[in-house]
């Protein structure tokens, strides 16, 4: 017994090494790593972009994940990266995505994924902070009909990984600013704000905060009312409160109608409105435009409706990754003392 003691002890510790001795993993976060045959790329391309089907309108449609195809041969250099897809669907012995999850996957594994689920989804197999997806379907049928069942908690395993990366960066030590206890002292209410964002309006009876940053030009604008202000409103007036908020605050720019999506959705933890779509300059001389999103929610700690806005102008260059960043930052909002 007390060799089976000593023995647990050492694995465990070996176990604990092992995973600490990983490196973070590689590559951009909006970027999913394929490694298949070009003969199953179509099917997999497909499957994926069902999964991961989230899209940022700015006006133009841009995915929250680009896939990135690369063929089996370079599954050494890629393994490593944060989102990894390893793939094979056609039965052909000569498959050479076949033949690599062969390699990778245990014979009893391998066999349940032929006969039971087709997808496995690994965490840090690799590297830390990391998913590792292995999909080894006898046919496109046999995949596509786990659409249903997978998307919604791939979604938010993928969408975790992102916080959790992008957090650090973000949010890293020794990263708060002097602006955040001025708004804080002035307002009764915190937000984490990255290096490099400057505050635009900041009157200290005015119930609006106004923040800015270039490179490229984002806003985060915050107002707030007293009391529960939502609870009296139904979704026609609160489109309205939203739709002339632009105007009033910012001046210079209004929504557009292209895209335009107001629904109830969760603000941590409690019940809000988001309304998200395409905002532009309202001087035509003067075009600039891109995507917005705003959330309208109550909060009971200091009985006050807020309203925040965010939005960006990044003309030509991917704006997704940009726009999930700024969602964590508003939603780092709090309003507990201190």
């Amino acid at each position: 017994m007390n060799k089976f003691i000593i023995f647990l002890v050492v694995f465990i510790i070996f176990i604990s090494i092992s995973c600490n001795s990983k490196r973070e993993s590689l590559g951009a976060d909006n970027e999913i790593r394929v490694i298949c045959s070009k003969i199953d790329e179509r099917i997999i391309r497909t499957y994926l972009s069902n999964i991961f089907s989230d899209t940022l309108f700015c006006p133009e449609p841009e995915p929250y994940y680009h896939l990135k195809f690369s063929t089996p041969e370079t599954y050494i250099q890629l393994k490593n990266h944060s989102k990894v897809v390893v793939a094979a669907v056609n039965r052909d012995k000569g498959n050479p995505g076949l033949k690599l999850i062969e390699r990778i996957l245990p014979e009893e594994t391998f066999k349940k994924t032929l006969s039971k689920d087709p997808v496995l989804l690994l965490k840090n197999a690799y590297a830390k902070n990391q998913l590792f997806m292995v999909i080894n379907a006898i046919s496109d049928t046999m995949l596509n009909n786990t659409i249903k069942s997978k998307k919604n908690a791939f979604r938010k395993e993928y969408n975790d990984l992102f916080i959790s990366r992008q957090k650090k960066y973000l949010f890293g030590k020794n990263q708060k600013s002097s602006l955040e206890d001025t708004i804080f002292n002035d307002h009764s209410w915190r937000m984490n704000i990255p290096w490099g964002w400057i505050s635009i309006k900041n009157i200290k009876d005015s119930n609006f905060v106004w923040l800015g940053k270039e490179m490229p030009f984002q806003w985060i604008g915050v107002t707030w009312i007293s009391g529960d202000n939502i609870s009296k409103m139904d979704k026609l007036e609160i489109g309205r409160y939203m739709w002339d908020w632009p105007k009033k605050y910012y001046g210079n720019i209004q929504f557009n109608d292209y895209k335009f999506k107001l629904d109830e959705a969760l603000f941590n933890g409690s019940s809000a409105w988001r309304g998200k779509g395409v905002w532009e300059t309202i001087d035509k001389l003067d075009a600039k435009g891109g995507p917005f999103c705003s959330y309208f929610f109550y909060d009971r700690v200091t009985d006050r409706t807020f309203y925040i806005n965010y939005l960006i102008h990044h003309p030509g260059n991917d704006k997704s990754i940009y726009m999930r960043k700024l969602d964590q930052v508003v939603r780092s909002i709090n309003t507990k003392i201190k």
